[in-house]
C-alpha cells in the first residue's frame, strides 16, 4: 500500500489514523521482498500450465526441460550454507528459452500469460545477469523448498523513505522484537535510526517460567567437530525423549542435521512415533497432533509460527544455537561495521538470540503449559562463550544439568494420562 502511495498510485488500503505491525520482527525480511523480486518452482509451474492451457505445448514442453534441473534445485531447501552460485549455474538455459519464447509468443498470448510470461523472464534474466546495485540470495521458501531473492542494497534507506515518512502513528508488536530490553538491533535492521522519535516498551510475561519451565544443559556437551557427533547427538535425544515420554520437538538449524539424526533414531526402534517436517508441513503437522507423546523433527520455518499448545510439546530439544549462515545480505551488512568482533556482538548474537527466543515460544504457548528446554550446543554450556548470551535471551528459569532432574520434573507436574504410550489404551 504504501509503494502504491509514493507512486502515486491508487491505495490499496483505506487512509487510517494509525498503522498496527504485529508479528513486526518479521518486518525487514518482508520489506526486503517487497523491495526486491522473488523467484520459485512454483513460478514455472504455473507459466508451463498457462502455455499448455493455450495450447502452445511445444513452448511449454520446452520451458519445462530447460527449467528441469533449477526447478529440483529449488524443490529442495536451502543446504546449511549454500550461496546465490549454487543456483546461478543454473539459470543459463531458462534464461536463453525464455528469451526465444518471449519472441515468438508475444502478441498471441492471453493478457495474463502473457504478463505472466514476461515477469518469469524478466526475473530471470535479472537473475542470471545480475545487478551491482542488488543483493542476490537464496531463502526457504513457504513450501518446504528453496527460492531465489534480489532485494536492494540499503533496505534501511528504503524503509526510512517508505513507511517511516507517514505522519501518523506506527504501532510495531511481537514476542521477539527485542533482546532482554535492547531493541537495538530491529532498530538498525528495520532502519529505525532517524530522527522520527520512537517509545520502547517491554511488557513482562504472564507466564510462571520459573515453576512451569527447567533449563536443561547437558554436563559433558557434545564438541560439534567430534567425529562421532550425530551418533551421539542421537543418542543424547532418545535419552531426553525417554525421560519425558515422548512429547517432544527436536528444533534443528539445518536439514543435514535433521535427516542425520533422524535416521539414528529410526534405527533406534523408539517407542514414540518419529515424525520429520519435510514438503507437506500441515500434513506432518496433522499427524504428530493425532498421536500424543510423539517426537517431532522440524527446521526451518518451525522455529516461529507453530502452536503446541498443551502436553503435545512438553520437551523442548534445541541441538544448536540458531545462528544464521552467511549469505550476500549479511556480506553487504558486514561492512557498515569496524571490525568482525563489533559485526558479530551488534549484529550475529542479537539476531541468533531472538531466533532462540522465537524457538523457544513453540512449548510454552499458555499459562498452565508446562516444558523442559534442553540446550545442548557446547558453547551454550556454563562458562562457555554463549553462555550469557543464551541466558539473556530465554526467560529466568531453573537450570540443571541431571536427567533425573528432568524425570522428577515431569512426575511433578504432569498427570498420570501423561504418561501413556502414544498407541497404549
Amino acid at each position: 500500500d504504501l509503494i502504491h502511495r509514493s507512486q502515486k498510485k491508487k491505495p490499496l488500503l483505506p487512509d487510517s489514523a494509525a498503522i498496527i505491525i504485529d508479528e513486526a520482527h518479521k518486518l525487514p525480511e518482508t520489506a526486503r521482498q517487497m523491495f526486491g523480486v522473488t523467484l520459485n518452482a512454483q513460478d514455472f509451474a504455473e507459466l508451463i500450465r498457462s502455455l499448455h492451457v493455450e495450447r502452445y505445448v511445444l513452448a511449454a514442453e520446452l520451458l519445462s526441460e530447460a527449467v528441469e534441473p533449477l526447478a529440483e534445485k529449488l524443490s529442495l531447501p536451502v543446504e546449511e550454507g549454500a550461496g546465490f552460485d549454487a543456483y546461478q549455474m543454473f539459470l543459463e538455459r531458462p534464461h536463453q528459452v525464455l528469451t526465444v519464447i518471449c519472441r515468438q509468443l508475444e502478441g498471441l498470448l492471453t493478457r495474463e500469460t502473457w504478463r505472466l510470461l514476461s515477469a518469469v523472464a524478466s526475473t530471470v534474466s535479472l537473475f542470471y545477469l545480475g545487478n551491482p546495485e542488488m543483493i542476490f540470495y537464496a531463502a526457504d521458501d513457504d513450501h518446504g523448498g528453496a527460492m531465489l531473492c534480489g532485494t536492494v542494497s540499503e533496505l534501511a534507506a528504503q524503509l526510512q523513505a517508505t513507511l517511516w515518512r507517514q505522519e501518523q502513528p506506527i504501532v510495531l508488536t511481537s514476542g521477539t522484537l527485542a533482546v532482554g530490553k535492547d531493541f537495538s538491533r530491529f532498530r538498525t535492521a528495520a532502519g529505525l535510526t532517524g530522527e522520527r522519535p520512537v517509545t520502547e516498551t517491554v511488557c513482562p510475561s504472564p507466564f510462571d517460567y520459573q515453576h512451569n519451565c527447567l533449563l536443561y544443559l547437558p554436563p559433558d556437551p557434545i564438541p560439534l567437530d567430534a567425529a562421532d557427533y550425530y551418533d551421539r547427538l542421537a543418542a543424547q535425544i532418545r535419552q531426553l525423549a525417554a525421560a519425558s515420554h515422548g512429547h517432544a520437538l527436536v528444533l534443528f538449524t539445518s536439514y543435514f542435521a535433521m535427516s542425520a539424526v533422524k535416521e539414528r533414531l529410526q534405527a533406534a526402534a523408539l517407542p514414540f512415533p518419529v515424525f520429520t517436517m519435510g514438503k507437506r508441513p500441515a500434513l506432518t503437522l496433522a499427524a504428530f497432533r493425532a498421536a500424543p507423546g510423539s517426537i517431532l523433527l522440524a527446521t526451518g520455518a518451525a522455529w516461529e509460527g507453530l502452536d503446541f499448545a498443551g502436553d503435545g510439546v512438553s520437551m523442548l530439544i534445541i541441538p544448536c544455537l540458531p545462528f544464521a549462515y552467511p549469505d550476500a545480505v549479511k556480506e553487504k551488512e558486514r561492512e557498515d561495521y569496524p571490525n568482525l568482533r563489533e559485526f558479530l556482538r551488534s549484529v550475529v548474537v542479537p539476531e541468533m538470540q531472538i531466533k532462540l527466543r522465537q524457538g523457544f515460544g513453540r512449548a510454552i504457548r499458555t499459562e498452565t503449559d508446562t516444558c523442559v528446554v534442553a540446550v545442548l550446543d557446547p558453547r551454550a554450556a556454563r562458562g562457555r562463550r554463549y553462555f550469557q548470551s543464551m541466558a539473556e535471551a530465554l526467560p529466568g528459569m531453573p537450570v540443571t544439568g541431571s536427567l533425573r532432574a528432568v524425570e522428577h520434573f515431569y512426575r511433578a507436574h504432569k498427570d498420570a494420562g501423561y504418561f501413556r504410550l502414544p498407541n497404549a489404551g
